[in-house]
């Protein structure tokens, strides 16, 4: 049931942005949603798809072949994506976040090598920030980079990286001076890791409850050498605030998906509930049922509005924390208790492979987790509020 309005804070463009990934989340993505996750199936035939729609570079700019798009679209298109598939939609974000921080703080020489492969789908991008020790306390990161001449040897690893294989560049979070307390004040650095980097070696990949058909690999580092042009933007200590700047995005990006997910299984209830017949009446015309559906599209409704009004209070401001952090708690925790309505109506069905509603359902189970956790993101929302008292 999706909205036939204009959404407030959407234009004609959004909409039609919209109807574009649409169709081809119906046509190319959803009749082989089920198959790629049952067999865990990374979807290299939709690669060449997805860079001819400009899905790889609308955080890009059009000097590098990007499309440089607004964050109101940045949101309908992971919403739209993530209705199809969860994991595809997971797979556009990390490559596009590659991206978006090459071309807002790379090099004019870094952005000419990278960006326009990214676009292209000739390169995938990702972002490697969690540690064996460390997940949502960025500040506490063990990656050493130490510099000598003109590279950096490498030492520590990272976890639960998606692309991590595949990513070609890997924007990599690393402590570049040990010495700086707090770290994030000048002692984080970001770096472009590439293939065939020597002391860089792949440890375990992990097999995952939801998102299948993504790699989630563990990279080591032994003694590795990364040249120093490699440092995004030729100089230390912006990292902290560099991933800042992407993390802001990633929670839009979160409660769109998850508003998606939550769209496709109230579609599917609906569906559902309409055909099944109890005691001599559709499902859909008993009370229990309606209510719950009723719910169900007024909490998407409301999570679609917050991430829309994050993504306007970003372009106006910059940065919106507070307002990203809202979003993301409501949406994904709304996402997941509506996936799990969407279950319980389809009763039996709702729980084999043969409907998509058990796919959302374990999809959805790690938005509230990823991107930063929603406990650690209610105290920045917190932390936000009380600044604004003083």
């Amino acid at each position: 049931m999706a909205s036939k309005y204009i959404t407030p804070g959407l234009d004609e463009e959004h909409v039609a942005l919209r109807e574009m990934v649409r169709d081809f989340v119906d046509q190319r993505v959803i009749p082989g949603a089920g198959e790629r996750d049952r067999g865990d199936i990374y979807p290299e035939e939709l690669l060449p798809e997805l860079a001819e729609l400009g899905l790889f570079g609308f955080t890009i700019s059009e000097e590098f072949g990007g499309s440089d798009a607004d964050y109101m679209s940045y949101g309908v298109i992971f919403e739209e994506l993530a209705r199809g598939q969860m994991s595809l939609a997971s797979l556009v974000y990390t490559n596009t976040s590659g991206g978006y921080l090459i071309d807002k703080f790379g090099t004019q020489a870094q952005k000419e090598k990278f960006l326009p492969g990214i676009v292209a789908g000739e390169r995938m991008s990702g972002i490697a920030m969690t540690e064996p020790s460390t997940g949502s306390d960025l500040k506490q990161i063990k990656l050493t980079a130490r510099r000598e001449g003109d590279h950096y040897v490498l030492n520590g690893s990272k976890i639960f990286i998606t692309h991590g294989r595949r990513a070609n560049p890997l924007l990599l979070m690393v402590k570049t001076d040990p010495t700086i307390e707090p770290a994030h004040r000048g002692g984080i650095s970001l770096m472009l890791l590439e293939h065939d980097t020597p002391g860089l070696s792949y440890g375990k990949d992990f097999e995952k409850l939801g998102h299948r058909g993504l790699e989630l690999a563990e990279l080591v580092f032994e003694n590795a050498i990364i040249p120093a042009e490699n440092l995004l933007g030729e100089e230390e200590g912006k990292g902290f605030y560099q991933m800042m700047a992407a993390l802001d995005r990633g929670r839009i990006y979160m409660a769109a998906a998850s508003t998606g997910m939550a769209q496709a299984s109230l579609e599917q209830a609906l569906s559902y509930a309409s055909q099944r017949e109890t005691f001599g009446k559709p499902l859909s015309d008993r009370q229990a049922i309606q209510i719950k559906l009723a719910d169900m599209a007024t909490t998407i409704e409301a999570s679609r509005l917050l991430y829309i009004n994050a993504a306007r209070k970003t372009m106006a401001e910059g940065r919106a924390s507070g307002a990203s952090a809202m979003a993301k708690i409501f949406a994904t925790e709304n996402g997941l208790k509506v996936t799990y309505d969407a279950m319980q109506i389809l009763g039996g069905s709702g729980y084999i492979k043969e409907f998509p509603v058990e796919r959302y359902f374990r999809d959805s189970a790690l938005m509230p987790i990823g991107e930063g956790s929603n406990d650690v993101l209610r105290f920045v929302l917190a932390k936000e509020l009380v600044a604004g008292l003083k």
